[in-house]
């Protein structure tokens, strides 16, 4: 094997482990190993002709032969992190960060990589079952962003995403409209295209992504609801600083909203319109401390 291919394996491995660190989001890990691995795709092209294929795509990309033969199972795994020019890696790492990072957030790094994984092994062997016992290179992770796509139409088919339909941008549009527009597509393609694009590989992948999601279901509104009693009992402390209708609003948004970013940011504006209790002197925001800007009140939501 060639020496960037096992050093592509390496970075497989290193991505998948940094993305469980609590320091790095699985979505950013992924994309980032996936941003490296394409690198390596590049520096070792013997030549750059429109077809040429690296030994990096070569080595680690999936082959339906290799269910009959038995070889390079690994390349189930491999192949998801292997793009195969620009656009290719462009527009899966775009969907992956407007996809996985709103899952990811979600439901966990575990549920959306388990869900990530699996999606993109079943992605590929639907491929594999249309294109039987050929050697055409299957690469991508096409089939795993499908698997996420299908969790999460399946799990919030109602929140607002921004989503590119080919060429047109949609900036916020519920789920199930984007998603199952696009799910569309791609089973009319199947029809209609001859192409070298694994449209098969998108369906598996997205229908896997939805099966698994309804098997964590359960678990996900648990742990959703657990999350809101847990906050909304946190944010007690704040009750008696709301005194205004427009305090009281912000407050309630607090205790519903689910991401952690919008609620630090309502948490800031909360602060920046109420007062401190005991001299009336404005408050500042730290993380999850508001503190007053004369005396020693302080208290904390989280």
């Amino acid at each position: 094997m060639n020496f960037l291919s096992w050093i592509a394996i390496i970075i497989v491995i290193v991505s998948i482990f940094l993305g469980f660190t609590k320091r790095v989001s699985m979505t950013n890990s992924l994309i980032m190993g996936n941003l490296v691995i394409y690198f390596l795709t590049i520096i070792s092209l013997e030549n750059f002709g429109f077809f040429a294929i690296s030994p990096v795509q070569l080595e680690l990309g999936f082959k339906p032969v290799y269910l009959m033969t038995g070889e390079n199972f690994y390349t189930l795994i491999t192949q998801m992190f292997v793009h195969s020019s620009i656009a290719h890696i462009f527009f899966n790492m775009l969907f992956l960060f407007l996809i996985g990072g709103h899952l990811e957030l979600r439901i966990g790094k575990s549920r959306f990589f388990a869900i990530y994984l699996l999606a993109g092994v079943i992605g590929v062997l639907m491929e594999s079952l249309v294109q039987w016992g050929s050697n055409v290179l299957i690469i991508g992770a096409s089939g795993a962003i499908s698997g996420a796509m299908g969790a999460l139409l399946l799990l919030y088919p109602k929140e607002e995403i921004p989503m590119f339909l080919g060429p047109i941008f949609l900036p916020r549009v519920p789920v199930w409209l984007s998603v199952g527009t696009w799910f569309a597509i791609q089973v009319a393609m199947v029809f209609v295209d001859s192409g070298p694009i694994a449209y098969t590989a998108h369906i598996g992948g997205f229908l896997a992504g939805a099966l698994l999601a309804s098997a964590m279901s359960p678990g996900i509104k648990v742990a959703d609801q657990r999350k809101r009693e847990a906050f909304r009992f946190e944010t007690s402390a704040l009750e008696s600083l709301a005194t205004t209708e427009e305090l009281k609003n912000a407050l309630a948004i607090i205790r519903e909203e689910k991401f952690e970013d919008v609620r630090k940011a309502w948490l800031e504006y909360f602060a920046k319109h109420a007062r401190c209790p005991k001299c009336g002197s404005p408050l500042s925001c730290n993380r999850y401390q508001l503190r007053c800007t004369s005396c020693d009140f302080a208290t904390v939501v989280k």
